[in-house]
């Protein structure tokens, strides 16, 4: 690199980066005399061979920089690495060479707003990702601009010292990706922006106003590019969203743990994180105990008993004709909202009824049932508070005139003033009879309206004779008197299904609608092909939008008894005009560990899409016996091979908890306990620990070493233990060993021989 004719002037431009930075830093944190000298010392002590002018020039111009607490706190992280890359670009309409930096953030030079670094969310950064040395275009703000990439660079900078810069052609940019691929999982992860690869950009700068769904095989890096085209999305429209106003929607706690890591690294640590289950009881505000759906599967794989019934329940609890069937009822709910009645007081017809009919069914039928109740009550409240001034004064004339002729009408004396008296008590009664019905006449008036709780109409939806005449198309008479008996025997333990939220959701969105606090207008879908279509249609439907990024991969549909088999139903159902993007490339794996993983993925009954690995190679996957006396010490002793050479994050994988406990027990017996942690769901993932955690816990992770263990429970030749064991073979970055009684157990004799190796005698 020391001999590259650039280097001094890359090694310049690196220095007077971290320099401008530093006084940017000081310029937020001193007056102005204290900065104009710390300037005056720091340009003084530079060395470079020229333009040392216009470098004074620059930092000067430092203090005009004002910025916000987190904007300084990103600056001194950015400062370890400023940026990753460069392009000499030469606009068609410039006669001059620009040279850009690219980085994670922008900074500009205040008074000239060039840009010291540029944003690699930028349109013109975009030349880097997708562009090609020579002629190119690129759009920004509508309009589309030509030029001429001359110079495509990148670089390694760790700490603020260059180690290393390449000019990118396509052997070099496949060098670079290697080396990349090459690091740990913890490096990995944050680092991958500047190994963003031509299929993923496409991804993260894919049209914003539409709905984008991602077909991603494992390790195609599709949950942070997800996560990036969030950070994409508000860098482009950052004057219309706000990062509270994105949800991000997670498979588990312990992935939302995981992509913290990501977060802060990209912007985006306001967006609102969390998990379907976790959502829903935000919005609807119930009570119940939620039996998860990763608590449904363990107790199919460990034969609980009722599977089929139960899977074939939660199936339908997800299908698409539940909508229209859901649609029925709520059209049978609405009836009782149709209040015909005039609102009267005192015998005046204060509201039309007929007219609070046609406001709910027509002029508010964009609103939740009980938003347009609301709407109703704002109406009556103040039709009554307006005509009750008019009544009272008909009132008062009607008796004043009654009065007149009384007075002036009745000769006789005594019957004139019994007739005056009766009037003046009449008078008085009726005004008072205004006031008092007015009072109560609009809360009187709507409890004529339901009053209901969710729970209550969700207990109704499968208590009414209505269930079985919606449902008796779709299901059998023994299914329907299951799920009504299985259903309302937890709600008595106050205890729902996680696949019941779909519904007390669209219910809850249909009668009341979401408090703006929860409400949401761009949405991020992780592990997506483990949603059922309902879940996907009541989200749409509670938070009215159209902007979902959602990304999955259908060959790792472990909860294939509820989630989505393809994606067309949500492509043609769901959202307007989709855009739909693979991305069929792994990045995380091995080709030997990919070979094997996708000869499991062979065995299904479907074919489903597979994942091509870069070119990477590594060891063959080991398979080991734990027929072996002491295999957990063997197992130890692999961990500490694994270690010295240098790979820093291990997990132990079982296909159910129960296993998990086993092989925790086991492997306790050699592992420190504060070297090893059994990670069941909630908890956090502590860091330089050997986590053992379930199967379905792992999706989405990955782990530099990855140990397979099978005491009891070995995968058979089914489509939930197919996927399952695909999942497990994929979450590692470089060594996958798998232990077990029997290479069956992991169903190694469907695999082809020579994709991995054996050193056991069995």
């Amino acid at each position: 690199m020391k001999e590259h004719p650039d280097y001094q002037e890359e090694l310049d431009r690196l220095t007077f980066t971290k320099v401008y930075m530093d006084s940017v830093i000081a310029a937020q944190q001193s007056d102005q005399e204290t900065l104009k000298k710390r300037q005056e010392s720091t340009v003084a002590s530079l060395d470079f061979k020229d333009s040392s002018l216009k470098y004074q020039d620059m930092l000067t111009h430092a203090n005009f920089m004002k910025m916000s607490k987190d904007q300084l706190e990103n600056l001194k992280k950015l400062r370890k690495k400023p940026y990753f890359a460069r392009i000499d670009y030469h606009r068609k309409e410039k006669p001059e060479r620009e040279i850009f930096y690219i980085g994670k953030v922008s900074l500009f030079d205040r008074e000239t707003q060039q840009p010291i670094i540029l944003d690699w969310r930028s349109p013109l950064a975009n030349v880097y990702y997708e562009g090609r040395v020579g002629d190119v275009s690129y759009e920004a703000h509508g309009e589309w601009y030509e030029g001429n990439v001359s110079l495509k660079r990148q670089y390694s900078i760790e700490e603020g010292e260059l180690l290393d810069f390449r000019d990118i052609d396509i052997t070099t940019k496949d060098d670079l990706l290697q080396d990349s691929l090459s690091q740990n999982a913890d490096h990995r992860l944050t680092e991958i922006v500047s190994t963003i690869q031509e299929e993923q950009n496409r991804v993260i700068r894919a049209d914003l106003r539409k709905p984008i769904v991602v077909q991603g095989a494992a390790g195609s890096g599709k949950t942070t590019i997800a996560l990036h085209r969030v950070s994409y999305f508000l860098y482009t429209l950052q004057d219309i969203f706000r990062p509270e106003e994105m949800l991000i929607l997670a498979p588990n706690r312990l992935f939302i743990d995981y992509m913290k890591e990501v977060l802060p690294e990209l912007g985006v640590e306001k967006a609102r994180s969390t998990t379907f289950v976790d959502y829903v009881q935000l919005i609807t505000g119930h009570t119940f105990s939620v039996q998860t759906q990763h608590e449904t599967l363990m107790n199919v794989l460990e034969h609980s008993g009722e599977e089929e019934a139960i899977l074939k329940m939660a199936e339908w609890k997800g299908s698409m004709p539940l909508q229209n069937v859901l649609d029925h009822f709520l059209q049978h709910v609405k009836k009782e909202f149709l209040v015909e009645d005039d609102l009267k007081i005192a015998g005046f017809r204060v509201v039309n009824g007929k007219k609070m009919k046609k406001l709910f069914l027509e002029d508010y039928s964009y609103l939740p049932f009980y938003k347009r109740k609301e709407k109703i009550r704002q109406i009556l409240i103040s039709d009554v508070r307006r005509k009750k001034k008019v009544m009272l004064e008909k009132m008062t004339k009607k008796y004043d005139d009654e009065l007149d002729r009384a007075l002036y009408g009745i000769k006789d004396a005594d019957k004139r003033k019994r007739r005056v008296s009766f009037l003046l008590d009449q008078k008085d009664a009726k005004l008072k009879q205004i006031e008092t019905e007015s009072k109560k006449a609009v809360r009187d008036y709507m409890k004529q309206y339901p009053n209901a709780s969710l729970s209550e109409y969700f207990t109704r939806f499968y208590e009414e004779e209505l269930f079985d005449t919606l449902l008796e198309k779709h299901l059998s008479k023994a299914d329907r008197q299951f799920m009504r008996s299985h259903t309302l025997q937890q709600l008595n333990k106050n205890k729902i299904d996680a696949e019941d939220l779909a519904m007390l959701l669209y219910l809850h969105a249909n009668l009341y609608g979401l408090d703006p606090d929860y409400r949401a207008k761009k949405v991020v879908m992780d592990e997506a092909q483990d949603y059922s279509y309902m879940e996907f249609v009541s989200l749409k439907r509670a938070l009215n939008t159209d902007l979902f990024t959602i990304v999955g991969d259908l060959a790792q549909g472990i909860y294939q008894y509820r989630g989505l088999k393809k994606w067309q139903p949500i492509l043609e159902h769901v959202f307007r005009e989709p855009n739909y993007l693979t991305l069929q490339k792994t990045y995380r794996t091995t080709i030997e560990i990919m070979q094997t993983a996708n000869d499991i993925l062979n065995l299904m009954d479907e074919p489903l899409p597979q994942a091509e690995p870069v070119v990477r190679h590594g060891e063959k996957p080991i398979f080991y016996s734990t027929l072996k006396e002491d295999w957990e010490k063997a197992l130890y002793e692999e961990f500490m091979k694994l270690s010295e050479k240098g790979f820093k994050s291990f997990t132990i994988i079982g296909k159910t908890i129960k296993e998990c406990k086993a092989i925790y027990e086991h492997m306790s017996l050699y592992f420190p306990e504060e070297e090893i942690q059994l990670v069941q769901g909630q908890e956090e993932m502590e860091k330089d620990r050997v986590i053992i955690l379930p199967v379905y816990l792992a999706k989405g992770l990955e782990f530099d070493c990855v140990f397979l263990v099978n005491l009891q429970e070995g995968y058979e030749s089914t489509e939930l233990d197919r996927k399952l064991l695909y999942v497990a073979m994929t979450r590692p970055l470089h060594r996958l060993q798998l232990w077990s009684k029997d290479p069956k157990n992991f169903l190694l004799h469907r695999v082809r021989p020579d994709y991995y190796q054996v050193p056991d005698t069995l």
